[in-house]
């Protein structure tokens, strides 16, 4: 059961969108095997090791072992690379998430609380 989900502006949960269950996200209508958990500290891949993932301080997302430097700075209002300028970060809105300077539609719609870094793994395309 999905507590919320994220998908493109426009365009179906199938076709690339994602579930949260309140612990893992997950491509929708896909098994956790799938997704990728979220402890509160550290986002992996489901059932690895927390070594193939990233560890979350409560600001910076940044590859598990790795520096800040390596990462994704996070607030309430913006997701961008650690150290860059905001244009190369995703604005957050009440639900949606769009590239800065971009319009909605060139984003993601949020439906239901995602936290900060599984939004940045899914606008980032971390979870290749």
């Amino acid at each position: 059961m999905a507590f919320a989900t994220i998908k493109r502006h426009g365009q179906s949960l199938f076709s690339g969108g994602y579930e949260w269950n309140g612990r893992v996200l997950k491509p929708f209508g896909k098994s956790e095997t799938e997704g990728w958990e979220f402890s509160g500290s550290q986002l992996k891949p489901s059932g690895k090791a927390a070594s193939s993932g990233f560890e979350w301080n409560g600001q910076i997302l940044k590859p598990y072992g790795r520096s800040a430097v390596s990462g994704y700075d996070c607030s309430k209002t913006l997701i961008k690379p650690y150290g860059r300028t905001q244009e190369s970060g995703w604005v957050l809105r009440t639900n949606s998430c769009h590239p800065y300077g971009k319009s909605a539609q060139e984003g993601w719609e949020l439906h239901g609380e995602i936290p900060l870094p599984v939004i940045a793994l899914v606008v980032f395309d971390l979870a290749g």
